[in-house]
């Protein structure tokens, strides 16, 4: 299984269609614990391959952490349950990544999957390149890790300052996160290594949503950005560089947010 989904991965790395995500089956909730499931994802929420070998960091409201380990006994998704022994946020912080090589086809640096040309769509249907798309030697390839940073926010009776995490790229609300309703605009400020991350690409999408239906909300040169939710329910926030075809390839870091939006309160 795990070398299927290794495979799957690869094939599907440029068009990102499985990315990973953390979620409480509760944001708000009153319990004494609450289940928490990560997966890779094509459809938003819509888990599909469990996350491997990850461990989950845990930021108590008092900002103490811990370590969780979620149960290894389903293929599509990893699960725990997350205790809630005091009132306040919980913050909940994963890492994972995945190696991917690059190298340069048409003046342009594009994903390599070494693999036949009937397992793959034709290149005009594809943004990754293949062995066979070359007509003499494989150019030299460039070795990078696309890692994923993925956190959601769990408030027992009332919300409390979320924890900062380690994630490469960080998002602050001005807003908590579990507190955003239908309608109402929610500022963002964007950081990587303490300064603000100019004009990054920032991706939004809704339950069930795949990659290609995500909205683009422009961030300005000082990091900040402004959403509005026009219905409730779950969804990702994601966070990353803008990257430029034409330049040599780097590491990669993702910022995977998932928070849910209120329906608005009536009066």
């Amino acid at each position: 299984m795990r070398n299927m989904l290794f495979c799957a991965l690869a094939l599907s790395t440029a068009t990102q269609a499985h990315e990973p995500y953390v979620a409480p089956l509760a944001y708000l909730t009153e319990n004494t614990q609450v289940p928490v499931l990560s997966a890779y994802a094509e459809q938003a929420f819509h888990p599909e391959y469990a996350l491997k070998d990850t461990s989950f960091t845990v930021f108590q409201p008092n900002q103490t952490q811990s370590t969780v380990q979620p149960v290894k006994n389903l293929d599509s998704a990893a699960t725990f349950d997350l205790k809630l022994p005091e009132k306040g946020t919980y913050t909940i912080f994963a890492k994972t990544s995945y190696p991917i090589d690059y190298v340069q086809h048409n003046r342009q640096w594009k994903i390599f999957a070494d693999v036949a040309a009937d397992k793959v769509p034709a290149l005009s249907e594809r943004d990754y390149v293949i062995p066979s798309d070359f007509k003499g030697k494989v150019p030299s390839k460039v070795s990078t890790v696309r890692e994923w940073s993925i956190q959601s926010y769990v408030s027992k009776d009332s919300t409390s300052p979320v924890a900062i995490t380690p994630a490469p790229i960080q998002v602050s609300f001005k807003t908590h996160p579990n507190q955003i309703n239908v309608q109402q605009p929610v500022q963002l400020q964007i950081t990587q290594a303490g300064k603000a991350l100019a004009h990054a690409e920032l991706m939004v999408r809704a339950q069930g949503e795949l990659e290609q239906q995500a909205k683009s909300t422009p961030v300005d040169a000082q990091g900040n950005a402004t959403l509005t939710f026009e219905q409730a329910g779950q969804y990702l926030i994601e966070v990353s560089e803008k990257v430029d075809a034409k330049a040599k390839p780097k590491n990669q870091y993702y910022s995977i947010i998932s928070l849910q939006v209120n329906a608005s309160k009536t009066p």
